[in-house]
């Protein structure tokens, strides 16, 4: 063997003298562990015994109370209808309403706290500080809260532990038919026990009827019952005492939980109890306390019983089973260790010796299955690295569409140039040739008709002008994702005077498409309110054909006859300027996109978008 090896078996021989020391020790203490084990299964058996009793008593704990329970009810149920009257007789507006006003209220009904909450499960009135504010579906009220709002009907619950100060209250729920808001009141367990019990069976129910089990079992030091949610862990047998969080996250996800200090064994179990109307903020957790110092005792004396014989054995073992430690570990190992090596060295196609069943065949078979999932992750980055180039021929691909965008709205900007100052000019012309007329020899009777000719070709100029100004801007700038819910808000939203009502049956849809995209809606809601004859209603969905993408406007207009479907994109053609469906038709086509109308007249107008796969997708929401 080389030095590394030389080093690696003195290592290893060492370990191999620990492996001996500590299995003599687990064979020297086996006759003190047999007499511990034999203290510890009568623990166990005990610890077992108080757990059922617990619970046994816990389930009797329960039914005593709940047929304590009816006659707190009743009187809660009563008081609800008296307090709503109350709060209305105050003539002022609920949300007005303070804690100052409440608590009269409160005193003269023999509660201990009233709560309002509004229609959003908010309390926004309490004469209990702490839960000012407090937003009740976050403990998963909000059905309840709904179902009850305006009702008329009393609503109560079992007592229940409250999450801030630990005291077994009870709730009761009321809304008087016709507000906007629920009174919710409380009154506090023992109190309540106190005025409509005796106090003695208040005493035996609250504070000695679980204690009872430490008095009848000596071997328990304390038991506690403790009413547990994720929000609180208070005590229903201490007023007050609250269980550590984290050992409840243990207890409810184990079962139980044990923890073991000094002389004492603290035994945590989290169970449900039986008598399903019991439902006191859901589960419980019980916590017993018991005295397991003997066991330990005889532990430490076995210990050192076995001290001398752990060392006389070691010693012997060692001598005896070095050699063999030798010959099946040692030249094992150097065998593993060329094998690494050259798998070190990134020969990930090397194989080591794997014969054999024992603990290094395992490893080495272990090795060379991470030997091949080495090379299948290569294939992995290989495949990895061709996704990307995907990504990129993609992202090429919209780019060249883009560009090819641009190069067709220069085109159509020359091309609408040309024709607009020869339109222009062919007006002015005409304008000059009035304005002439009417310098010369015009009877003086015909010079206001030939004004009034002046005016309209002046319109008709100015028309042209506004429509170069709009149609200039489209596809200048770099197409956009947008979402299509929000240009239609937003195009609803910029007409002054709108009284449409709006239905978006969309989710998520995002168009690839010129910044101008909004003007598109905006023009077909203008064409609603202008030719709509009495429209009220306006709907904007999506369809999926295929691959592609078909978003759909339509109202309950009057329509559009089939004569003149095929004319209302064409540029001029309207009552009004005669440009809006023709610039919303060319800045669609920036980026493919086109539209068509397939309504039925009589029934509304339905114009149908169509967008190109590549063009749309669906928004990713985290």
């Amino acid at each position: 063997m080389n030095r590394t090896n030389t080093t690696l078996k003195r290592k290893l021989t060492v370990l191999l003298f620990i492996l001996i020391l500590l299995s003599t020790a687990s064979a020297g203490i086996g006759v003190g562990i047999y007499s511990y084990q034999q203290n510890v299964a009568l623990i166990e058996n005990t610890i077992q015994s108080v757990q059922q009793e617990t619970q046994d008593r816990t389930e009797a704990f329960f039914l005593i109370l709940a047929g304590a329970e009816p006659s707190i009810d009743l009187e809660m149920s009563s008081g609800l209808p008296t307090i709503s009257k109350e709060i209305i007789a105050l003539h002022k507006p609920v949300t007005l309403i303070t804690p100052e006003d409440l608590i009269p209220i409160a005193e003269r009904n023999n509660v201990d706290g009233i709560y309002l909450i509004n229609t959003t499960g908010v309390i926004f009135t309490t004469t209990y500080p702490g839960d000012m504010g407090f937003d009740l579906k976050r403990v998963g009220l909000e059905s309840f809260l709904q179902h009850l709002m305006n009702a008329g009907n009393i609503s109560l619950d079992r007592a229940a532990v409250n999450a801030l100060n630990g005291e077994i209250t009870k709730y009761a729920y009321y809304s008087q038919p016709g507000s906007n808001y629920i009174i919710e009141t409380s009154v506090q367990l023992r109190k309540a026990l106190s005025q409509t019990r005796s106090q003695d069976f208040n005493s035996f129910l609250m504070d000695e009827f679980l204690p009872r089990i430490q008095q009848e079992n000596p071997f328990v030091l304390d038991v506690d019952l403790f009413s547990s949610n994720t929000l609180s862990q208070y005590s229903l047998v201490h007023e007050g005492r609250k269980m550590d969080p984290d050992i409840y996250r243990q207890a409810c996800e184990k079962g139980e939980v044990r923890y073991l200090s000094d002389k004492n064994l603290t035994v945590y179990t989290h169970f449900r109890p039986k008598e399903k109307e019991a439902d006191y903020t859901g589960n419980l957790t019980s916590k017993v306390v018991y005295d397991v110092s003997m066991p330990g005792q005889i532990l430490f004396e076995t210990a050192w019983h076995t001290l001398v014989i752990l060392i006389l054995v070691t010693l012997i073992a060692f001598l005896v089973f070095g050699r063999l430690f030798d010959r099946l570990i040692l030249r094992r190992l150097d065998t593993l260790n060329n094998g690494l090596q050259q798998i070190g060295e990134g020969d990930y196609s090397a194989r080591i010796d794997e014969s054999g069943d024992d603990e290094f065949s395992q490893i080495a078979r272990e090795l060379n299955r991470m030997s091949g999932l080495i090379l299948a992750r290569e294939e992995e980055l290989k495949q990895l690295n061709r996704d990307q180039e995907e990504i990129v021929r993609q992202r090429t691909a919209e780019l060249r569409q883009a560009k090819e965008a641009y190069e067709l709205a220069n085109i159509k900007l020359k091309m609408l140039s040309g024709i607009t100052r020869h339109d222009i000019l062919n007006q002015i012309t005409g304008l000059s040739g009035f304005l002439d007329r009417a310098m010369r020899e015009v009877p003086p009777g015909k010079i206001c008709q030939y004004i009034r000719e002046c005016k309209s070709i002046a319109g008709i100029i100015q028309n042209q002008i506004q429509f170069t100004q709009v149609y200039e801007n489209i596809g200048t700038h770099d197409p956009v994702w947008q979402s299509i819910r929000e240009i239609v808000q937003k195009a609803i939203r910029d007409i002054p005077g709108n009284q449409l009502i709006l239905n978006l049956e969309l989710d998520g849809i995002l168009v690839l498409a010129d910044p101008l995209f909004e003007k598109v809606f905006y023009t077909f809601i203008e064409n609603t309110l202008r030719h709509g004859d009495h429209a009220t209603h306006v709907a904007v969905s999506c369809e999926g054909i295929g691959t592609e993408l078909v978003i759909i406007y339509e109202d309950n207009g009057i329509g559009i006859d089939e004569d003149t479907k095929s004319k209302i994109f064409r540029k001029g053609f309207g009552k009004n300027t005669g440009f809006g469906l023709f610039i919303a038709q060319e800045i669609l086509a920036i980026t493919h996109l086109t539209v068509r109308e397939t309504g039925v007249f009589g029934k509304g107008v339905r114009f149908e978008i169509l967008v190109k796969d590549g063009f749309w997708k669906q928004e990713h929401r985290e």
